[in-house]
């Protein structure tokens, strides 16, 4: 049990024990009434801990299975101290002065504890749903802490990537041939369009795609004919946003885990889907070793996606196939975070 509020069901047992004691005063002696208050403590008490138990259960899921299990708890508890007492001499001669007797109390006692633990689950939900709320709100906190925490770390590494940024300027104006002129070139708009986003929580799919183009082509570069690319985007899907590099971050998944040679080249498709997904697929040919594989990237993505709209990413692997799903986001679906960009 995760959290029993004990005190405040010392207090709930306490108030329902005095309650009763108040109603049997007139009509008991003090005696009687103080037997009776303490075993209306003790029920109350226990009927407390029991409603608690029920309600922080896993299963059932609903609230409503949880309540008709409680307060059926709580209205057998009702019938423990009178069937514990019931051979008493004081206790047998007072259900004997009873109308119908035993039928007749266990009748009150039941009905009593369908009031009590309709009471004590009332107030043991609105607990709970407080304290849900509450950690809703920490979590939400913790994740705003994270995501500035991330921002400014970026700001601070911000001084370097600008200077290779220009660096790669310089040197493309010293080389005169084409070819190494194409590759900085495609290697100074990967790194422009990080710089432009790097402070970005979602770009267009439309710039994420041309930012890819580029780094495929830096890929294409260094794996040759290993490495064939596929790309199957609808036109609609071009203005929906995701989170910046995310399709570099799997295509360097796909290539960093995956054996790529001219002879079982490695094979990625990115895909649009129906439902508004975007798909990354490569061909599964795993590497027997990967060093510092700790899966950062898939992470990664993970992180973003639960902080900026609470929505997860789907993984999906076969014996050929090792694909990742994930959602194009729309303005709406966003937690309220606005796009900052430097």
């Amino acid at each position: 049990m995760k959290k029993p509020y004990l005190v405040t069901g010392l207090v709930m047992s306490l108030f329902i024990a005095l309650l009763g004691y108040a109603l049997r005063l007139n009509r008991e002696n003090i005696g009687a009434s103080l037997f009776s208050f303490t075993t209306s403590f003790v029920n109350a008490f226990l009927s407390w801990l029991l409603v608690q138990y029920i309600l922080q259960l896993k299963k059932p899921a609903g609230y409503g299975w949880k309540a008709i299990a409680a307060i059926a708890g709580c209205m057998l508890l009702s019938l423990l101290p009178i069937m514990i007492t019931r051979h008493f001499a004081e206790v047998r001669s007072r259900i004997d002065a009873v109308p119908n007797g035993m039928n007749a109390i266990s009748v009150l006692l039941l009905t009593r504890g369908l009031v009590i633990g309709g009471f004590l689950y009332f107030i043991a939900y609105l607990l709970r749903i407080s304290e849900l709320k509450r950690q809703s709100e920490l979590e939400n906190e913790r994740l705003k802490q994270e995501n500035l925490q991330a921002r400014l770390s970026l700001l601070q590494e911000q001084v370097s990537p600008h200077f290779l940024f220009n660096s790669l300027g310089t040197l493309q104006s010293m080389v005169e041939e084409p070819a190494p002129r194409e590759f900085i070139q495609r290697l100074s708009e990967v790194y422009r369009y990080l710089l432009s986003n790097r402070m970005a929580d979602l770009v267009p799919l439309r710039s994420e795609l041309d930012f890819t183009q580029a780094y495929l082509y830096i890929l294409k570069e260094r794996f040759e004919d290993a490495l064939v690319t596929q790309i199957n985007i609808s036109e609609n899907a071009l203005q929906q946003q995701l989170p910046p590099a995310s399709l570099q971050l799997l295509i360097e998944n796909a290539v960093k885990h995956n054996v790529a040679t001219t002879e079982t080249p490695l094979t990625i498709s990115i895909d649009t889907t129906e439902a508004g997904w975007l798909a990354v697929s490569n061909s599964l040919q795993k590497k027997s070793l990967v060093r510092n594989s700790l899966g950062s990237g898939l992470s990664n993505i993970m992180e973003r996606y639960q902080l900026l709209a609470g929505l997860n990413i789907i993984i999906e692997e076969t014996n050929t196939r090792f694909t990742v799903r994930i959602p194009l986001i729309t303005k709406s679906q966003q937690h309220g975070y606005p796009d900052h960009r430097r």
